[in-house]
């Protein structure tokens, strides 16, 4: 998948692919949120990431990956 670089505190970059958001954090883990919906990446990729992406992590599973 790919992602693009985004500018946050804790979130490096982000893709969505076929409901799965990924995320690279500054700190080199990577997590795959499932079942997020274009609208929920869209939302997540603008304005205030990091929150936004914690709010995901809350509300959807999500598997530890690496590259």
């Amino acid at each position: 998948m790919q992602r693009k670089q985004v500018s946050a505190r804790m979130v490096k970059s982000i893709g969505w692919e076929d409901g799965t958001l990924e995320v690279e954090y500054i700190s080199g883990l990577i997590h795959q949120y499932h079942d997020v919906s274009e609208d929920e990446f869209i939302r997540a990729s603008i304005g205030s990431i990091d929150k936004k992406i914690r709010l995901i992590g809350k509300s959807h599973r999500f598997t530890k990956t690496s590259d």
